[in-house]
Order: structure tokens, then sequence, then C-alpha cells
């Protein structure tokens, strides 16, 4: 038997999107609750300056918050919030902690990996230990291929929605995609992607 943290359920995120945007504290409340670990999780992939991750979200919605009157409708509020959050983050930056490729993304070497706090325990040895090597093979790909593939296998945004994010075209999120997982196939052949989403969790 397997033990996993599961996720909470799907949030009607739309209603209460539109709940805040009326002045609804209590829809506020569940937005911020619902995506913030998420968020925060997703950021240190970003930035691995604990405070100012932390700040960042507890800014982003602080900022939602003073203009909800003028805050108009968005198809995602989780797209809405992981783009805004990395777009924070970035500006947040200071020049000389950023490593450019000559397109002005970001390159692959940009910072060091940092694992998630969260822990995840797992009975059976055997998906132990495979999911401890798939967790080492994450960690050697490249900073900007373990984010192309979290965003993909944890939060299970589409490959428009990781482009219009990490602010790259959809090409070159496949590109990252296909060769993170060419790279994890060549140490693990057999693993079933549906660890992925798991195995991101260790820390």
């Amino acid at each position: 038997m397997t033990l996993l943290q599961l996720p909470a359920m799907r949030l009607d995120e739309q209603h209460f999107w539109s709940e805040m945007c009326q002045g609804n504290t209590a829809a506020f409340e569940k937005l911020y609750s619902y995506f913030a670990t998420d968020l925060f999780r997703y950021g240190y992939r970003i930035s691995t300056d604990h405070d100012l991750v932390q700040d960042s979200i507890q800014d982003l919605f602080l900022n939602l918050w003073n203009k909800r009157t003028v805050l108009k409708e968005v198809d995602s509020p989780r797209f809405y919030l992981y783009r805004s959050l990395r777009n924070k983050l970035i500006r947040s930056f200071e020049s000389n902690r950023f490593v450019f490729s000559n397109d002005g993304e970001l390159s692959d070497q940009q910072m060091p990996y940092v694992a998630d706090i969260e822990s995840c325990w797992i009975s059976d040895e055997d998906h132990r230990v495979q999911l401890e090597k798939l967790h080492c093979a994450l960690k050697k790909l490249p900073i900007r291929q373990q984010e192309a593939i979290q965003l993909r296998y944890y939060h299970d945004f589409s490959a428009e929605q990781i482009a219009q994010i990490m602010n790259i075209n959809q090409q070159s999120v496949r590109n990252l995609q296909n060769r993170a997982m060419q790279q994890l196939r060549s140490e693990l052949p057999f693993f079933p992607v549906s660890l992925l989403s798991v195995a991101i969790l260790i820390p």
C-alpha cells in the first residue's frame, strides 16, 4: 500500500475569484489558503530566498485585494497567480543574481536546485527506491527544465500556459520538457510518468 499526502479537492476558483472581486473576504481567504502552499513551492524553484518568495506571495495577494474592484475576470485565476508570482520574483532580483541567455531569457545555469519542504512517505520499499532514484535524476536537470516539468506534471498547466508563465514560446516549452524526459529516461528507462508528481515533492 502506498501512503501519499493527497492534494485537496479542486477549488471552484472562478467562483471564488468573482466573489473576491465583489469584496467577499471569505472568498479571498479561501483563494489564499488554497494556492499559497503550491505558489511557495513553485516560487522556491525560481528563488532560493525563502523570505523573498514568502513576501512576494503576500504582496501578490495584498495587491489583489487592494485592486479587487478594478480586476477583470480571468480565464484561469491559477494561471494568473503563477504568472504574476514569477514576474514579481524576477523583478525583485538584483541584476547580478541572474544569468541571461543571448535572447534575454533566463538561462539554464541561473540557480541551484532547492528541494521542496513538503515530505512524502512511501510504504512500499520498491516504490521508495524508485522514487528516490527519480528524485535524484530530477535534481540533475537544469533549473528551467525542472520548472517546465513541475508546471506540467505537478501543477498541470498546458504547454500554452507554461509558455506564458515562463515568457517563452510553446516550442521552447516542448524542447525543455523533451530534453528533460530524455535525460530522465536515460537514467531510468522504465519509470512511470505518474511518479513525477510525487518525486517532485520529496525533500
